[in-house]
């Protein structure tokens, strides 16, 4: 089947007329649009949650659009712009509809966002989607203000009565909201009041998903329910269950997603790179190479004035990535102006689409791609332990890290999502964060002693929690804080980066804390790098190679920047020769700064995309084992597909490929 094109379309009922109507068909047929997703009380015409009477008035004018639109072979869907409601806007809840709101994890109470235990609006909210079952879409949208957080201005909920009196029962004793708020965040070991907020807030959301599909399915059965999606790492502490939550869509239903792409304005091709590694990806791997994934191509506040047509076609052609089977386009406002055939879009779409339809033919397939392996669990929200105890977000999981570092640095990388039965054995995979607290023991035991992993300080410092120590040969382990004036820089010497030899990377600006380490006399420790203070002064062991196949950078994370310090070239380079001392591995040179690399797990078929804004000559890909040195290289051309067949030369472990990998660009190579 065709790469899917389904664009999010926003009308208003009042001042709708044939002229926009008219506009809308020649796009869809321009830009070789196959389904239209119809907005229904979308974002400035949103006027609170719509009763029956109200919602007949939009799908009374959706039905001769979905009619015409059928005749050009053209699928109609339908997306509410509203399940809980994203914000409080200065509506109320209407007394006719009369649900009960939320209160936040403060005790503040939402004006017109519902509380997604309440009876009545569970009861309202699967009325309203069965009425929209009615004209018989080909796909009902659920938005993703079906979540517990990011309601503005409110935080986390939900803590009104209704819900503390859950809490308090599975408790077993009576707690103020205060109490169970300030037991839920407290420092260290997680609390029962923990278990039982994510326990309710996983439960009743995948409870409330499959009262909707059931009320959808009872009207129109072969309507397949979609639901939006947004971080991965804050859908944790909702206790989001993601396979639960999208098998509730409905049985003989495929899981529908349409996952979260990072830029909703242009932003640099580097930096939206590293976010959709780190919210794209794992939410894809989460739902698993059979869901059907239509990623949000989203333009905010429209028009070309806060994108480029040449990023958004990018982001189109990169959402492949993920084993995309189309994209849903938000590039037209959701104030009813309707198409603006001036921006050009319907041009760019029709351009691009056969060479979407070639990538498709071999479409990615994340949890069969070769490389380092990131691990991520759903479920660590439960076992983090927080430092301060004061905010929800200390609850976020940080196993995303080594996602964008490792793609940026051109190694070939997927992500695994775990859990706590599942056993690795001669992988090479990457752990950051707490991710190790879901393990026990044993388990982590294992985990080291049978793979090649790469850790990062905070998880080292689980390891040394669990007294499992000399699994590191580590005998002392020292937290220093950045810009304490302790440490400055870190410094790799005795190792060259192009050309500079001893290179450094700062341990001052944008970066973590640095966990000082020193190991068993004679163990079997090779340090690549270490910390050194501003006048100089050696201070201690950075990078360093355990027993030949455990690789830890000590430091956690920047609470605002994250890992944004090891972004260099110098760091790459570092890290390229410390995984080839220890093994072969496919990786892209350091000179093609931000150029990711897909393989599939036999070697058949890779992805090259460079997400930057410069050319590079040739392609230099230093390969585990290359299947053949006789490739097919498929490229985007205007208006078609560039087909070629290339020679590869090999030489050293080092593939060289002829062919110039222009900015934004993407290529396809199958190996015959």
């Amino acid at each position: 089947m065709a790469f899917t094109y389904t664009l999010r379309y926003s009308f208003d009922p009042q001042t709708n007329d044939e002229e926009k109507e008219a506009k809308l068909y020649d796009f869809v047929k321009k830009a070789k649009i196959n389904d239209v997703a119809f907005f229904i009380n979308g974002e400035e015409l949103n006027h609170s949650h719509l009763t029956k009477e109200q919602t007949h008035i939009w799908l009374d004018a959706i039905k001769p659009m979905q009619k015409k639109l059928a005749e050009l072979g053209v699928t109609t869907s339908l997306n509410p712009w509203t399940t809980i409601m994203h914000s409080d806007r200065g509506y109320h809840v209407n007394p006719e509809i009369g649900f009960r709101t939320f209160v936040d994890i403060n005790g503040d109470q939402a004006q017109d966002m519902a509380c997604p235990a309440d009876p009545t609006w569970r009861k309202y909210i699967c009325e309203r989607y069965g009425q929209y079952a009615s004209i018989h879409p080909h796909r009902l949208w659920m938005e993703d203000d079906f979540r517990h957080y990011n309601h503005t201005p409110l935080k986390l909920m939900c803590f009104c009565d209704y819900h503390m009196k859950i809490y308090q029962e599975k408790l077993g004793k009576k707690e103020s909201r205060a109490d169970f708020v300030k037991n839920m965040l407290k420092s260290g070991k997680p609390t029962a009041e923990r278990r039982i907020y994510l326990d309710q807030a996983r439960k009743e959301m995948i409870e409330n998903e499959k009262m909707i599909a059931e009320a959808v399915h009872k009207v129109s059965p072969k309507t397949d329910i979609g639901q939006m999606t947004s971080f991965p790492d804050w859908h944790a502490i909702e206790g989001r269950d993601w396979e639960q939550l999208f098998d509730a869509q409905g049985l003989n239903h495929p899981r529908v997603a349409r996952p979260h792409l990072a830029a909703y304005n242009e932003v640099a091709p580097n930096i939206y790179g590293r976010n959709f590694e780190e919210y794209s990806r794992i939410t894809a791997a989460y739902l698993g190479d059979d869901a059907e994934l239509y990623p949000e191509l989203e333009n905010s506040m429209w028009s070309p004035q806060v994108k480029s047509n040449r990023f958004i076609a990018f982001q189109i052609i990169t959402s492949a990535l993920l084993g995309s089977r189309g994209i849903m386009l938000n590039i037209f406002d959701m104030m009813g102006n309707g198409i603006n055939d001036h921006w050009h879009y319907d041009q760019m779409l029709a351009e691009i689409k056969p060479f979407l339809n070639q990538l498709k033919e071999n479409r990615l397939k994340m949890h069969h791609l070769k490389g380092i392996k990131v691990l991520v669990d759903q479920d660590s929200a439960y076992s983090i332990h927080t430092t301060n105890g004061r905010i929800p977000e200390e609850m976020l999981p940080h196993e995303k890290n080594w996602a964008s570092l490792l793609a940026s640095f051109g190694f070939a990388t997927t992500i695994l999502p775990v859990s706590s039965d599942m056993h690795l054995k001669n992988q090479t995979i990457a752990i950051a964060g707490q991710l190790l607290r879901n393990f026990t023991n044993e388990q982590i035991t294992e985990l080291l002693k049978n793979n090649t992993v790469l850790l990062d300080g905070e998880s080292i410092q689980v390891i040394l929690d669990r007294q499992l120590s000399s699994l590191l040969h580590i005998n002392k382990a020292t937290w220093h804080p950045c810009k304490t004036g302790y440490q400055s820089f870190e410094q790799a010497d005795g190792i060259t980066v192009q050309g500079v030899k001893n290179p450094r990377v700062t341990m001052n600006q944008h970066t973590g804390d640095y966990l000082k380490l020193d190991y068993d006399h004679d163990s079997d420790v090779k340090v690549w790098s270490y910390a050194y203070s501003s006048l100089d002064e050696k201070l201690g062991n950075f990078m360093a190679v355990i027993d030949k196949h455990i690789v830890v950078m000590p430091m956690n994370q920047d609470p605002k920047h994250g890992w944004e310090s090891q972004f260099s070239t110098y760091k790459q380079g570092i890290f390229q020769q410390i995984m080839e001392s220890i093994a072969p591995i496919d990786y892209l040179d350091v000179d093609m700064a931000n150029v990711k690399l897909n393989v599939q797990a036999d070697g058949k078929v890779a992805w090259i995309s460079n997400f930057s804004l410069d050319s590079y000559d040739q392609i230099k890909w230093h390969v585990s084992h290359l299947t053949s040195q006789k490739a097919r290289l498929i490229r985007y051309q205007k208006n078609g597909v560039g087909v070629e067949d290339i020679d590869i030369k090999l030489e050293d472990g080092i593939a060289t490929i002829d062919e110039e990998l222009k900015p934004l660009e993407t290529i396809q190579l199958i190996f015959k």
